[in-house]
């Protein structure tokens, strides 16, 4: 349970923040590939790709070219799942779907062991790659061994195979028998690729599947370097794919594609129904967090000082590019006035830098439609009756050509729709009310539902006021809170269906149970 923030000392609650990253030399060696575009990984081997088309990704902060990756078409797609099909089921080897448990978390914690051992190359892949500051980066990182670990934990206690059986009638017995889909995948998105990698992989494997994974074409690097670490740990060829390319070309095949029997999808809501509409065609099953536009209720007892900059931190993380992010801020009339002035001092305050460079708190969104998009939101938030606290716009970091922005803050009124959508940036909308249920109201007329939180000394009260919330996560004192055990999803368009990830309702999502009935041969 959340405690009551201590308001003794509120400066020392600041954005998460860089220390200086240099770039080890195995990161670049393995982005220059000898100078030849990085494949994809099929069946163990590296793949170029039958279209011949390639794409860039770059470091956001300095537009930097750090590699060069084919992208996969509908025939690398093809042969990914049929490579994929062939490890699950055997075919002259060892089925996958018939290894023993104990086996496949052996591979796991080698795979695990070797993350470790190249811990350098995948923060790279997420600061570089990713454009993260480090301490969120070494966060991220840390989900490898906690996310291998919980789901090795969840595959001992959760039996395979078959149930127990009951007496359906004098001649007739029965009994579950759960078993893995065959081949899924997992279509991860720009934002969080080695935790959301991380997320899908483990308990897709441990549970027996074949995975194949879709990196986000602005973020391929890190599901690469693990898929090689993969290879390297001793996993059998088919039972890790990896395909890179754009999500109107290689997501859509892979979303087409009848031989996929699940996919887990971390997107927008246009995308991920775009997909579930395809998926429904061939019963491919459907797994989906579709964004969020969060929100916070400051109660009146609250420390205005303390929850501003709390509430900022999780604002500005990752430069408000998280899906629970904190967007929608509505709070109390009696401490309105002090908890702005708090949270634009706060916002004003944050460094805005390169994000390899010490001490930077705001670095530079991932690509230029990005960019297009949050300066349309702040354009509208004004046009639709939103107060400019902080107007946003473009900012300069010299030396440096990436889309750098200015943080965004807008003071509102209950009955203005001035933030409807997701804005993935450090962006917020004020909205003073005159009571707890005005705000629960206001909060709860999103149709996203990923994450909220409530913040108040009360905790009782905080706790009956999260309890009402029309999200799937719900906090008090506390926001982007993870913890595994404890499902996270979505409800209304965030997410579902299913546990959502880090429970053992997640692993049982990678499973399908049937029912098997047995009578003695009539005569």
């Amino acid at each position: 349970m959340a405690t009551a923030t201590s308001t003794s000392a509120p400066q020392k609650i600041r954005a998460l923040t860089a220390a200086a990253f240099r770039t080890p030399e195995k990161f670049t060696e393995f982005c220059r590939n000898g100078g030849q575009p990085l494949g994809g990984i099929i069946n163990g081997e590296r793949v170029p790709g039958s279209m011949n088309a390639t794409f860039q990704t770059i470091d956001p902060g300095s537009q930097e070219v750090l590699a060069t990756v084919c992208e996969m078409s509908e025939a690398e797609v093809a042969r990914a799942v049929e490579a994929a099909q062939h490890a699950f089921e055997g075919n002259g080897r060892t089925a996958w779907r018939s290894v023993d448990v104990e086996e496949r978390i052996e591979l796991v914690n080698r795979l695990v062991e070797l993350c470790d051992r190249d811990r350098d190359v995948l923060l790279a892949c997420e600061i570089r790659d990713g454009g993260k500051v480090s301490e969120l980066a070494q966060g991220d990182f840390s989900q490898i061994r906690e996310c291998a670990e919980y789901f090795s934990g969840v595959a001992r206690r959760i039996a395979m195979g078959e149930g127990p059986a009951m007496q359906v009638s004098d001649t007739v017995r029965g009994f579950s028998y759960r078993e893995p889909w065959g081949v899924v995948a997992g279509i991860i998105p720009w934002n969080y690729p080695i935790v959301l990698t991380s997320w899908f992989m483990f308990p897709a494997l441990l549970s027996g599947n074949t995975v194949l994974i879709k990196p986000a074409e602005d973020t391929p690097l890190s599901a690469l370097y693990i898929g090689k670490l993969a290879e390297e740990a001793g996993f059998p060829p088919g039972v890790v794919n990896v395909l890179p390319g754009r999500g109107e070309i290689t997501g859509h095949a892979i979303a087409e594609h009848p031989g996929v029997r699940f996919i887990s999808f971390t997107g927008s809501p246009g995308v991920g129904q775009a997909i579930l509409r395809t998926c429904d065609r061939h019963g491919t099953r459907m797994k989906r967090e579709m964004g969020g536009n969060g929100a916070a209720i400051v109660l009146a007892d609250a420390d205005p000082e303390v929850a501003a900059r709390m509430i900022g931190r999780y604002t500005n993380q990752h430069f408000g590019q998280t899906c629970c992010t904190i967007h929608r801020v509505f709070v109390d009339r009696k401490i309105a006035d002090d908890f702005i002035d708090a949270q634009c001092a706060f916002m004003k305050d944050l460094k805005i830098g390169y994000q390899a460079d010490e001490g930077t708190q705001l670095g530079a969104v991932i690509n230029p439609t990005q960019r297009r998009r949050i300066l349309q939101a702040q354009r509208e938030t004004v046009a639709r009756g939103g107060q400019a606290l902080l107007a946003g716009g473009d900012a300069v970091v010299p030396g440096k050509k990436g889309f750098y922005l200015k943080p965004a803050l807008y003071r509102t009124e209950p009955g203005l729709n001035v933030n409807p959508a997701e804005v993935f940036h450090t962006y917020a909308t004020i909205c003073p009310v005159s009571s707890a249920d005005e705000a629960l109201a206001l909060a709860n007329s999103s149709p996203y539902g990923l994450g909220a939180s409530v913040w108040t000394r009360d905790l009782e009260r905080g706790i009956a006021l999260a309890k009402r919330f029309r999200d799937g996560t719900c906090q008090v004192n506390c926001h982007n809170s993870i913890a595994y055990g404890l499902p996270y999803g979505g409800q209304g368009i965030s997410g579902g269906p299913g546990g959502g990830v880090n429970c053992e309702e997640t692993f049982l999502d990678y499973t399908q149970v049937k029912a098997v009935y047995v009578a003695d041969y009539p005569g």
